[in-house]
């Protein structure tokens, strides 16, 4: 292999790392003069994770990954069977190494990693690459003392290769990603939230910072936070808080706070200490016995609010407070600690409402209601609106959908059988009027039917309404009919600027600022022209 080129470029040294599939090289950039990293991997089916044209579509986007720390792609190609991915070459130890020799790290190196980490996936989400599988194994410290991140986007699909490099992964992986396959944002999210909770020390905690943690290594992808940036604001809140809480405690072990005027006291001041150590309380004008009149004021102060207390609980016990006095400020703030967040379902089927507030405790009532927007079955309002706070228990009443409105400016009358028509008298059938929902009836060419043609009638379906992002989504438009059963064109407006046709279609949706919601229009037509329309809404965070 020492003095073999690839690409009649990269001139290759030696072998520095070797696996089930691909092999890393040192090599010699020869028209650059500079040392550079080249992993071999094996382009067969039999090998590759991946179909061979998505390892192009990866390598492609993750060679525009750049950033401070990122160790880029600087090149790739095939060759002879084989895939070459040329990198810059990386030195310094790496973080399992690290973690080997500390165990924990403090919380300041913890946030930069975190850091670190979080601006190498918004540059991977930038490139079109959603799924990183990050490890600490991509992560290395350069002789500046920066994190650097090797082989992002693709690294994941060389470990997949290699039985002894998934084992040594599998901690990182969300349950959902098997091998070979792509994850998402949410799998993102449970490998960096593990890498947090492995090298964080116990000191640098907060309850809550745990908590968040714990819910971001949650096996279902929809129980975890939206965004690995939600993990770097409240790992860095954690340490702010803990921070402070050390700045203002006073002890031997921690700093002391400031006095007003800069001073740090060593214990609880007299005001009237340093007068006496100064000299006479005549000079000063304080007056004889202050210290001792004002412990009584103390004790005065401390029997009234003791007597103010006893009064208030014999006032429970006798009533004298009314219901719901007696409840107390404690059972209030704990009523109010227990109240949950009323979810949007809007767009959800009422059973997929009903299966979400059932889950937070929460009851539920639903009338039915026609609406133009939505199909039927779906949840058209709600009340309380949604990020409302109630207890539970509390009835959320929803408003269903019961199909298309029904009016003189929604649809078209329907035209009576053919059979019970009048014979022909000259007379032009009903037209269907303009609406709302696009039903549109185009003009009857000369020697049509008598009769008034009847519109189509479009009903959407959607695999899904909502998820992490990007999200999959198959659409069907087959329950939508004619009566004159003739439905020639199913065109699909997705929200994002993509068109597609036909009955059944499959779109992923995305957005580079999540949450976002895009408006999902289903237009059919038949052969006569007549148009209708349904409307969807597809949620991605």
């Amino acid at each position: 292999m020492d003095g073999e080129k690839i690409a009649e470029r990269y001139r290759l040294k030696e072998k520095v790392f070797s696996a089930r599939g691909w092999t890393t090289c040192l090599a010699l950039d020869i028209e650059l003069g500079t040392e550079v990293e080249v992993d071999l991997v094996s382009a067969s089916t039999e090998d590759l994770p991946v179909d061979p044209q998505r390892m192009r579509e990866i390598l492609h986007a993750a060679q525009r990954i750049r950033g401070p720390h990122v160790l880029p792609l600087l090149d790739w190609g095939e060759e002879e069977g084989l895939f070459y991915l040329v990198r810059e070459k990386g030195d310094g130890p790496t973080l399992p190494e690290l973690i080997s020799q500390l165990g924990t790290l403090p919380g300041p190196q913890v946030v930069e990693l975190a850091a670190a980490a979080v601006e190498v996936l918004s540059e991977a989400y930038g490139a079109g690459l959603y799924y990183l599988g990050l490890n600490p194994g991509q992560v290395f410290v350069d002789r500046r003392g920066s994190l650097r991140f090797r082989r992002v986007g693709y690294g994941w699909v060389l470990e997949d290769m290699d039985p002894a490099q998934v084992a040594r992964v599998s901690p990182y992986r969300a349950p959902e990603v098997e091998p070979g396959r792509e994850g998402t944002r949410a799998s993102d999210v449970f490998s960096l939230a593990v890498m947090v909770n492995e090298v964080l020390s116990a000191e640098s905690r907060t309850e809550r910072l745990s908590l968040l943690l714990e819910r971001a290594a949650h096996p279902l992808p929809a129980r975890r936070p939206s965004s690995p940036r939600l993990l770097l604001e409240e790992l860095l809140g954690s340490l702010d808080s803990i921070a402070e809480e050390d700045r203002v405690a006073p002890g031997e072990n921690g700093p002391l706070p400031s006095g007003r005027y800069g001073k740090a006291p060593e214990y609880e001041e007299d005001p009237y200490t340093e007068v006496l150590e100064a000299g006479s309380l005549e000079n000063h004008g304080a007056p004889p016995g202050s210290r001792s009149l004002r412990g009584w004021a103390r004790k005065a102060a401390l029997m009234v609010v003791g007597g103010l207390l006893l009064w208030l609980l014999f006032s429970a016990l006798s009533g004298l407070l009314g219901g719901d006095a007696r409840r107390g400020v404690g059972e209030e703030m704990e009523g109010a600690a227990a109240g949950v967040e009323v979810p949007d379902l809007q767009g959800l089927t009422l059973e997929e409402a009903r299966e979400r507030l059932e889950a937070l405790g929460l009851s539920w009532s639903a009338r039915e209601a026609p609406s133009r927007l939505w199909s039927a079955g779906r949840v058209v309002a709600q009340e309380p609106a949604a990020g409302s706070i109630v207890i539970p228990g509390e009835t959320v009443c929803l408003v269903v959908s019961s199909g298309r409105e029904e009016g003189n400016d929604s649809v078209a009358p329907e035209a009576p059988p053919e059979s019970a028509l009048p014979s022909d008298d000259g007379n032009e059938g009903p037209e269907a009027p303009s609406t709302a929902r696009s039903s549109t009836t185009s003009a009857v060419s000369a020697g049509a039917s008598r009769h008034a043609a009847r519109p189509p009638r479009a009903v959407a379906t959607l695999s899904t309404a909502r998820g992490p992002a990007p999200l999959y989504v198959r659409m069907d438009a087959g329950g939508s009919s004619d009566p004159d059963g003739d439905i020639v064109n199913y065109v699909w407006y997705c929200g994002d600027g993509t068109v597609l046709r036909g009955m059944t279609v499959q779109h992923v949706f995305d957005a580079p600022v999540i949450p976002a919601r895009f408006r999902v229009v289903l237009e059919v037509s038949d052969s006569r022209g007549l148009t209708d329309s349904a409307v969807l809404a597809v949620e991605v965070y």
